[in-house]
């Protein structure tokens, strides 16, 4: 995307504050509103705490809340798809192609399902994210990996945008537009969208939880952050995101075996799924790469050498 969009991508995601909620007459549309402005709430006491940190300090409060949104809205699309992986392997879910891809449709699939205005920037910011790194890595020289188990990152930008197209083609008309997509492609979208909602429904039905079923057991560990992740550690624990997911877990699902989520120092940037201990990771590295991408992309400051921009972490 070139420089132009990064504004364009910015006004789309504020523009959705005031998208009416997907199914909004729900019950369970209301109980997601409610969440989801308690966990906008404490997106905004994050960035407010970090008024006095080095790299907040020179902001106004909209730009932390921002930079903090757009970090948290692609650390809870990564989470969401580790927990695809998650149920996959649990559940022992039959996937037809790659279990990567199926796992960001469920991610997406979720996010639109939640269908609130918060859920909604998750994805647009997930999209956004995913096409700022393929600009990062082709101004810095990193190669493709076209043999990796992803998609490349426009592919999988793509492929959120077009599920969010396909869901509603009115309402993310301006989106479409944003990044080029044809009207044919917009019209098979429809198709994506729908098979894609209909399958996960399918596969998940039978392991819905009922009232009278007992809560899985779901663990969540918050590690210690060290040096330039400790910032990112306590905000995480603020915004109790790894408890946010467990608990739409526990209420939507009943799993076979209690699992963990839990946020950590890798040593590397990543999320992933440990099928030996049903642990799902969120690496802080990966936390402080997408704020190192906000500041690199999207936030104004002084030019500076592009390859420094992206973290080489040992």
């Amino acid at each position: 995307m070139a420089s132009k969009s990064h504004v364009l991508w910015i006004a789309y995601a504020v523009q959705l504050l005031c998208v009416p909620l997907l199914g909004a007459g729900s019950s369970s549309a209301q109980t997601a509103v409610s969440n989801t402005s308690t966990f906008q709430a404490r997106v905004e006491e994050v960035a407010r705490t970090l008024e006095k940190s080095p790299s907040f300090k020179n902001l106004t409060q909209q730009q932390r809340i921002d930079r903090v949104e757009f970090t948290v809205g692609n650390t809870l699309f990564r989470l969401a798809h580790e927990m695809g992986h998650a149920l996959i392997n649990e559940l022992k879910l039959p996937i037809l192609g790659r279990e990567e891809d199926a796992a960001d449709t469920y991610a997406a699939v979720t996010m639109l399902k939640i269908g609130s205005s918060f859920s909604l920037r998750v994805l647009a910011n997930a999209a956004k994210g995913l096409f700022l790194d393929d600009q990062r890595d082709q101004q810095t020289g990193e190669k493709p990996l076209y043999y990796d188990e992803h998609d490349l990152s426009p592919q999988r930008a793509y492929q959120i945008v077009c599920l969010m197209v396909g869901s509603d083609p009115d309402k993310f008309r301006e989106l479409a537009e944003e990044v080029k997509m044809p009207s044919v492609r917009r019209e098979s979208c429809k198709r994506d969208f729908r098979e894609a909602s209909s399958s996960w429904a399918e596969v998940l039905k039978p392991h819905m939880r009922l009232p009278e079923d007992p809560e899985t057991k779901i663990d969540v560990v918050y590690g210690d952050g060290k040096g330039d992740f400790d910032g990112w550690a306590r905000s995480f624990r603020t915004l109790r995101l790894l408890e946010t997911v467990a608990a739409r877990t526990k209420t939507d699902f009943t799993l076979p075996a209690a699992i963990t989520l839990e946020t950590q120092s890798c040593g590397h940037s990543g999320t992933f799924f440990d099928t030996d201990t049903c642990t799902v990771i969120i690496c802080y590295e990966q936390a402080f790469d997408f704020g190192q991408l906000y500041v690199a992309y999207l936030q104004p400051r002084p030019a500076v050498a592009l390859a420094s921009s992206k973290r080489k972490l040992k």
